[in-house]
C-alpha cells in the first residue's frame, strides 16, 4: 500500500531530485493510478527527460536509523618481502570526508545522527510520451521514459553480427573445457569478423586514415567513447541524442565526435547533431558501430591500452597472435609476425590489456603461453572483436 503522499525519485547515483505524485482519491484502487498522467512539462522533469538513462520510481518504503550510529574502521594490509628481508607488515589508515573536512593518516570514526534515512524501497515507473505511466510490478519490467524517434528511421545494413548475441553472455562458454574456454571460440570468430569489418577495407584510403586517427583519440579518451557508443546507440534506434550529454562535451571532443560520424557514414549539419542526421552509408555505419561497441565493453584501462598498441602499430600483430593462441595457448616468438613483442616494454603493455581480457599471458624463452583466468566470460571474444576492427581499420597505415 502506497502512503497517501508518494515521492518521485529519479534514480542517477550522486543525484536525486523529488517531488509530489498526486495519490488516488479515497476508496480507489492502486490501478487507479494507471490512468493517472505525470505532467512532462515539470521543470524537474524536463531535466530528467533530457539524460535519457534516468528513471522515475515511486518512494514505498525507507529505513531509517532510530538512534545514533558510529562506525569505525581500520585496515590492515600485510607485505611479504622474499629473501633476507623478511615479512614486514603495513598499516594503512582509512580517510573519509566528514562535515567538509578530510581526514587523512588517522583511525576513522564516522557518526550517523538518528533519525537519518539509510535505504530506500521503491517500484519504477513507465512512462508514455503522452505522460500516462505505469508501475512496473513485475519481474524483468524496467521503468524509463518512452522515447520520441524520428521521422526517418534508420535501417542498419543487415550484417551478421547476430550471430555474436549467442556468445555475449555469461554462460556462453559452457560445455567448453577449463584449458579451452577463452580461446578456442575465437577460431568460430575468425572469418566471420574479416567478413563484418571487410568494409574499412574498402573505404579510400585517405578516409580510412582520417577514421582510424580519430578513433584512436577516441581511445585514449574514456568519456568521449562512452558518449560516441550512445550517440552511436541513438542514431541505431532512430532517436535524436541527448543534447545535455552533447552539451557537456569540450569543443575539441565534440569535433572528434562529430568528424567521426560522418567519416563512419552520418550525414551531420556543422559541429553539432540535431534530429535531421541521418545515416547515408547504413553498411558502413553499422561495421562502425559494431567496433565501437566493443571498444566501450572494454573493461578499465583497456581502451586506452589499445590505444597505445595502436601508436606502437603493433595491432596486427596482436591479432595474430590470439589467432595463434586460439590453436592451442602456445605461440612461437620467432614467427616474424610477433617480431615487435620481443620489446620487453611492448610485451609489458600487451601483457596488460590481455589481462584486462582475462587472460594471463606469460613469456616463455622463445614462445609465449596464454591461459585463461577463473571465469573470463566473454572478454577475450570482445578484444579480439576490437582488435579485428583496429587492424581492418588500420590497414592504410
Amino acid at each position: 500500500m502506497l502512503a497517501v503522499t508518494c515521492l518521485l525519485l529519479t534514480c542517477q547515483p550522486g543525484k536525486k531530485q523529488q517531488f509530489p505524485l498526486h495519490p488516488p482519491p479515497r476508496g480507489h484502487s492502486l490501478a487507479f493510478s494507471f490512468f493517472r498522467t505525470i505532467n512532462l512539462k515539470n521543470l524537474v522533469l524536463q531535466q530528467v527527460l533530457e539524460r535519457k538513462n534516468e528513471v522515475l520510481c515511486v518512494l514505498t518504503q525507507k529505513i531509517v536509523t532510530t538512534q545514533k550510529c558510529v562506525i569505525s574502521e581500520h585496515v590492515q594490509i600485510e607485505e611479504k618481502c622474499g629473501g633476507m628481508v623478511g615479512i614486514q607488515t603495513k598499516t594503512v589508515q582509512v580517510s573519509a570526508m566528514e562535515d567538509g573536512n578530510f581526514i587523512r593518516d588517522s583511525n576513522v570514526v564516522l557518526e550517523i545522527p538518528a533519525p537519518t534515512t539509510i535505504a530506500y524501497g521503491v517500484i519504477e515507473l513507465y512512462v508514455r510520451a503522452d505522460g500516462q505511466f505505469e508501475f512496473c510490478l513485475l519481474q524483468g519490467k524496467h521503468g524509463g521514459f518512452e522515447q520520441q524517434r524520428r521521422r526517418n528511421s534508420v535501417l542498419l545494413y543487415p550484417l551478421s553480427f547476430q550471430e555474436f548475441a549467442s556468445w555475449d553472455m555469461p554462460d556462453a562458454g559452457q560445455g567448453l573445457s577449463a584449458q579451452d574456454k577463452p580461446l578456442s571460440v575465437l577460431k568460430q570468430a575468425t572469418l566471420l569478423l574479416e567478413r563484418n569489418f571487410h568494409p574499412f577495407m574498402e573505404l579510400p584510403e585517405q578516409q580510412q586514415t582520417a577514421l582510424n586517427d580519430v578513433l584512436q583519440a577516441v581511445l585514449l579518451d574514456e568519456e568521449l567513447l562512452v558518449v560516441l557508443e550512445q550517440v552511436c546507440d541513438d542514431i541505431l534506434s532512430s532517436l535524436s541524442p541527448s543534447l545535455v550529454t552533447l552539451g557537456e562535451l569540450k569543443p575539441s571532443q565534440q569535433h572528434n565526435l562529430t568528424t567521426f560520424l560522418r567519416l563512419a557514414g552520418c550525414s551531420v549539419q556543422g559541429e553539432c547533431l540535431g534530429s535531421e542526421d541521418v545515416v547515408n552509408n547504413q553498411k558502413l555505419f553499422s561495421t562502425a558501430y559494431f567496433l565501437v561497441s566493443a571498444l566501450a565493453e572494454m573493461p578499465d584501462n583497456a581502451a586506452a591500452l589499445l590505444g597505445t598498441c595502436c601508436k606502437l602499430q603493433i595491432i596486427p600483430a596482436l591479432c595474430h597472435l590470439l589467432c595463434a593462441l586460439s590453436h592451442d595457448g602456445v605461440s612461437d616468438l620467432e614467427d616474424p609476425a610477433l617480431a615487435p613483442l620481443k620489446d620487453r616494454e611492448k610485451f609489458g603493455i600487451v601483457q596488460r590489456l590481455f589481462a584486462a581480457a582475462d587472460i594471463n599471458l606469460e613469456r616463455m624463452q622463445s614462445s609465449v603461453k596464454a591461459a585463461s583466468r577463473e571465469d573470463p566470460n566473454v572478454l577475450p571474444l570482445i578484444l579480439y572483436i576490437s582488435l579485428n576492427g583496429l587492424c581492418a581499420l588500420g590497414r592504410a597505415q
